[in-house]
């Protein structure tokens, strides 16, 4: 018997059957696309005049302590505002031998600050990208006086709102490209220190300690 057309026949059959099944996967719908990435939208720059504004409000003395907020060495700090409302005054450790002053202004909308310091250079700062509604970061901006590549200075800081009457400062020491520490301190209001003009400064105490109050090389 020949079985050619036997198998020939089963083949035509198989065929038959699985033509379904073949068309129908060839009608399924293409696996969907994946999602395209979504970028992160950018972080909000820092509003300048707020900062700015919460900066004058600091307007009065400021007490507390340096490292330790409890066992550290005391300072003091007394914010004026003065010309005529377009510059806040920072007076650290008025009246010391190692008396610092640093001013705060607008440049064109933008926050800026001068750091007049006791060993006799001037860094200058802006306000950070990093900085929040409750935290001013001060970026190293320059300056005269020094040599950024090779002198000690004043690199950076930041000054942070913890209450309405609490704040706390942070600055970086560096010489040259290199830091070296940073100092921390914990500051309170004074009752009734508002509102201090520059005429109420008064006169310079007498000399204390020329190192300053860490015992650290000043700035």
């Amino acid at each position: 018997m020949n079985r050619l057309p036997v198998l020939a026949g089963r083949a035509t059959v198989l065929a038959l059957l699985l033509l379904p099944l073949v068309a129908s996967r060839a009608e399924d719908p293409p696996a969907p696309a994946p999602a395209p990435t979504v970028p992160a939208a950018p972080a909000a720059a820092p509003d300048q005049r707020a900062t700015w504004e919460r900066l004058q409000g600091l307007a009065g003395t400021w007490t507390g302590r340096m490292e330790d907020p409890l066992n550290g060495p005391p300072v003091t700090v007394r914010y004026v505002v003065a010309s005529n409302g377009h510059a806040l005054l920072e007076f650290q450790n008025p009246g010391q031998s190692f008396e610092m002053v640093t001013v705060y202004y607008l440049d064109r909308g933008e926050l800026r600050a001068t750091h007049y310091c006791a060993a006799g250079n001037q860094p200058a700062f802006r306000l950070g990208a990093a900085s929040t509604t409750e935290l001013a970061v001060l970026e190293f901006n320059g300056g005269t006086g020094f040599d950024p590549a090779a002198d000690g200075h004043v690199h950076g800081g930041d000054i942070r709102f913890v209450a309405p009457d609490r704040i706390e400062h942070r600055w970086h020491h560096y010489v040259g490209p290199k830091q070296l520490g940073t100092t921390h301190w914990f500051l309170q209001r004074e009752n009734g220190g508002a509102g201090v003009t520059v005429s109420e400064i008064g006169s310079p105490a007498a000399p204390a300690d020329p190192e300053g109050p860490s015992g650290l090389p000043k700035p």
